[in-house]
């Protein structure tokens, strides 16, 4: 086992992981439902991480989190709807990958008012399984982010990898 931070800042996690069936990294709304938990900027190796839970997306069985890592980052935006809120679980309604001709781009649109779009030269997206996460994400309403934190997977989390992609092995014909 290794932690999710562990995987965003390796250069490449390699391994004998099975291929992903369903791709968000070319396939549009392929994270449908899935929440956004956190995002990571990290200009000293040039990558973004999106830190995601997967127990509520529609496209996958298999795995409570995930982790998309963009590889020489050249955009990150966010932009939401400025509400009085205390924790609010965002939950990705559209997903719209795009190969460039030097990159790679996502484009996100997000429940309830927000959207984010990222943009670098490669992309990995892995589907991982958080140890000591429930099978339900939590009740974000009355709780304070340290109490909802520990039903999260988070990046400390131990975590094994279920399935993979990356844009550099993508077939040209997918």
């Amino acid at each position: 086992m290794t932690r999710i931070e562990d995987i965003f800042t390796a250069s490449r996690v390699v391994g004998s992981h099975p291929p992903i069936d369903w791709d968000p990294l070319v396939e549009s709304d392929a994270l449908q439902e899935a929440g956004l938990l956190d995002c990571r900027v990290c200009p000293i190796t040039g990558r973004i991480g999106l830190l995601l839970d997967m127990r509520t997306s529609l496209q996958y069985r298999t795995g409570n989190a995930g982790l998309l890592v963009v590889r020489g980052m050249r955009l990150f935006r966010w932009s939401e709807e400025a509400l009085e809120r205390d924790l609010l679980n965002f939950a990705i309604v559209s997903s719209n990958p795009s190969a460039l001709s030097k990159g790679w781009r996502l484009d996100c649109s997000l429940f309830p008012d927000g959207e984010l779009s990222v943009e670098g030269i490669a992309a990995d997206f892995y589907l991982l399984n958080a140890s000591e996460v429930p099978e339900s994400p939590p009740d974000f309403s009355e709780r304070r982010f340290d109490q909802a934190r520990q039903d999260l997977p988070w990046w400390d989390s131990s975590c094994s990898v279920v399935e993979w992609s990356t844009t550099s092995l993508v077939p040209e014909n997918r």
